[in-house]
């Protein structure tokens, strides 16, 4: 199975991707830790539920980044061994003639 697309493209995309959303979370993270701790009640319980709605599924997309990047490294080490394999292999029959 032969699939032709830019790999490393993709990996940089989902990494940026990823990178970014690690720092909203993380600004909202600490933001709605500080909200509850101190009672200042930035925001309606409303918009609260849609805030803890947002941060769940920012999270998922940073999931997701992740398993996607991993895959694409997977299919990159495997293309790297395969060709590594094919020029063993051809080194050991040159060698052995």
């Amino acid at each position: 199975m032969n699939i032709n697309f830019n790999r490393r493209k993709i990996e940089s995309i989902c990494i940026l991707l990823s990178f970014t959303l690690v720092i909203i979370i993380t600004i909202l993270g600490i933001l709605a830790t500080a909200d509850e701790i101190f009672n200042w009640d930035l925001l309606p319980p409303n918009i609260e539920n849609v805030m803890v709605l947002l941060l769940t599924s920012i999270a998922m997309v940073i999931g997701a980044s992740f398993i996607i990047s991993l895959m694409i490294n997977f299919s990159i080490i495997s293309i790297s061994l395969e060709k590594f394999a094919d020029k063993f292999e051809k080194f050991v029959e040159k060698d052995d003639r």
